[in-house]
């Protein structure tokens, strides 16, 4: 009986209660060690104690037969003390001494299914009925809607009594925790699995409002609900609380809802933070509202420093020409577009050092400004990438020219020595017709025409052998001294009159591992240079001698000079100094450029000193044979033959 769902009480034929169970105990509010034995009557309300049958359980035992099964409306009394209006079915066994008086008991549904017949003294068994109508009492029209309200609520409505059990409840309510209202009615409220629900029902039978939202599950189904909860007290015509009033709304959709937001704000925030461009949001006082840390750190503080302040307040002078745009924007409602911005003159921090930044008003749904955005991107490598451009523009052009100036030298450097050199020849073979004795001049000239023209194409060749890295060498021991004297002799015999050579022999033989016929290459080219330069004669100066592991060979002039800012460039291919006249001073700008690859394929090093006006010193500094022995092992010597 104690696992009956029903509330049970038994009384023997002198009225004395004999046994309830745990659902009566619930119901009654009576522990059953202290309700066992006593009269039934201290269950019955003081106003319900007088009846023509003697008392009330003789009164429903009387009208046990014309209910035929059917539930009696019955009034019975709280341990509290609060009276409670209960359905009631009463069965009869038994005469005399072993008679037996049983009720179940349960709380009254919305509609009940009790007998018709009312009770001589008024029963209201609904919050909304006075307390001493009775059943038979006529709804007013304010009951009367008062019901239609309650039942066609879009909210779930329900009643519960004090002690807390399920008075009424509507339809919605029972949809939402998807039960039906006669598994609902008679639902003690205390023994919800929900314990914050239980509180709330607790301070409400206090005489307080209370609030709940939650995700409920429901104790008869176990359906999971997300609710929303209001609770009320409800007073009787004294003031004390009777029950309570509960107002229910799914929030289901709008739990969607948030997440959906919840979920939107969380990828705009993310957008925003991790965006590889500065963003950045004001108000319409043109004060920080939002912005992203790429943005912030140009100033090398946290976002949140930005907050509710203005961009002078943040970037000081720079920030006010920019604030004066945010209210050009503002003022106007029109955006501004990839205006460029120089970060350094900005007093910027970080690694920007060009920015673009975009500004835009952001309207409402009605077109009203709330306020303005910007976007700042960095434009740094942009701009380098053109800088580059322009500079590599600026070297295609200037490769141009010199390509064009180059065809221009060849062409003239090649045609000078060709012109004479045709002229002589023509010369020799009339006086060879004419048999007349020839000039030896006259051939030594040609020659002279025919060795410089040999040179100018061997220097294009050279040229076009280092650049495809195919300029071989074949070293061996060689006489530095010696090969400069032959070099020295050699152009002192093609030469025109007007400069001497000067070479001061050192005092020892000096030995180098090269190739001969590079080296002298090297020392024909500076000699050349030396000479061509010098146009007001004097002396060029060759000196050799050996510095450790190193041999040293200056050839120095008393001509023209470079200019310091060009001497850097001087080894290059087709440079030829500013202060050098094309047309004065012939050559291909070739000379140089092939004398520093063969030094440096010989280990060595070439460099110069000069001053404009004063001459100009260059230097050969070179390996000397037990050196490059180190280096690179014993070399076999060559064979005389």
């Amino acid at each position: 009986m104690d696992a009956m769902a029903d509330a049970l009480l038994v009384c023997d034929g002198l009225e004395h209660v004999l046994y309830l169970n745990r659902a009566a105990e619930l119901l009654l509010g009576w522990p059953r060690e202290e309700l066992q034995g006593q009269s039934f009557s201290v269950l019955v309300p003081p106003r319900f104690q007088a009846w023509k049958e003697g008392s009330l359980l003789r009164h429903l035992l009387g009208k046990r037969l014309a209910s035929a099964g059917r539930s009696t409306l019955v009034p019975l009394r709280h341990r509290t003390g609060v009276e409670l209006a209960l359905e009631a079915v009463v069965s009869h066994t038994g005469e005399q001494a072993s008679e037996r008086v049983v009720l179940t008991l349960r709380h009254l549904p919305e509609v009940p299914d009790a007998t018709a017949e009312p009770l001589e003294v008024g029963l209201a068994p609904y919050p909304w009925q006075h307390a001493h109508q009775g059943l038979a009492h006529v709804p007013t029209l304010a009951e009367r809607l008062y019901q239609l309200i309650f039942e066609n609520a879009p909210l779930g409505l329900f009643h519960f009594g004090n002690p807390p059990f399920l008075i009424a409840c509507n339809d919605q309510f029972a949809g939402l925790l998807g039960s039906t209202r006669q598994q609902l009615l008679g639902l003690n409220l205390l023994t919800l699995r929900d314990t914050r629900v239980m509180d709330c029902i607790r301070v409400t039978l206090q005489g307080q409002h209370t609030r709940y939202e939650g995700n409920y599950v429901s104790t008869t189904t176990g359906k999971c609900t997300p609710l929303r909860a209001h609770f009320a007290p409800f007073r009787d015509e004294h003031g004390q609380v009777v029950g309570g009033v509960g107002i229910v709304e799914d929030i289901t959709a709008q739990r969607r809802m948030e997440q959906e937001r919840d979920t939107q704000l969380a990828l705009a925030s993310t957008l925003l933070r991790t965006a590889p461009v500065g963003m950045a949001f004001y108000d319409t006082r043109l004060r920080f509202v939002h912005i992203n840390d790429v943005l912030a750190s140009v100033t090398g503080q946290p976002p949140e420093a930005y907050i509710g302040h203005t961009l002078p307040e943040m970037l000081g002078p720079p920030g006010v020409l920019l604030d004066q745009f945010l209210r050009h924007v503002m003022e106007t409602g029109q955006p501004l577009e990839r205006l460029e911005v120089s970060a350094r003159e900005m007093g910027l921090l970080g690694t920007w050092e060009y920015c673009n930044v975009s500004m835009y008003p952001v309207r409402a749904p009605d077109g009203r400004i709330l306020g303005l955005g910007s976007v700042v991107e960095d434009t740094t490598g942009a701009k380098h990438a053109e800088q580059e451009r322009l500079r590599l523009l600026r070297e295609a052009q200037e490769a141009v020219r010199v390509r064009d100036d180059f065809l221009t030298i060849a062409s003239h450097e090649l045609k000078t020595p060709l012109t004479p050199l045709s002229l002589r020849l023509a010369t020799l073979e009339r006086k060879l017709e004419r048999g007349e004795p020839l000039d030896a001049s006259a051939l030594q000239q040609a020659r002279g025409h025919l060795m410089r023209l040999t040179t100018l194409i061997n220097d294009l060749l050279d040229s076009s052998r280092i650049e495809s890295g195919g300029l071989a060498l074949h070293p061996q021991p060689t006489r530095l001294d010696v090969l400069i004297e032959h070099v020295i002799r050699v152009t002192e015999a093609f030469r025109e009159a007007g400069n001497r050579i000067a070479f001061h022999v050192p005092v020892r033989p000096i030995e180098v591992m090269g190739d001969p016929y590079r080296l002298e290459q090297v020392i024909a080219n500076l000699l050349e240079n030396a000479l061509k330069y010098s146009p007001d004669g004097g002396t060029i100066h060759v000196s050799l001698e050996a510095r450790g592991e190193v041999v040293l060979m200056t050839v120095s002039d008393p001509g023209i000079g470079i200019p310091s800012d060009q001497q850097k460039h001087l080894f290059e291919r087709h440079f030829r100094a500013r202060n050098v006249s094309t047309h004065s001073y012939g050559g291909l700008g070739l000379g140089l450029y092939i004398c520093r690859d063969i030094v440096a394929r010989h280990g060595g090093s070439i460099w110069v000193e000069s001053e404009v006006g004063r001459g100009s010193t260059f230097y050969v500094a070179l390996p000397t044979l037990q050196a490059s022995r180190a280096l690179t092992g014993p070399t076999p010597e060559p064979q005389v033959h």
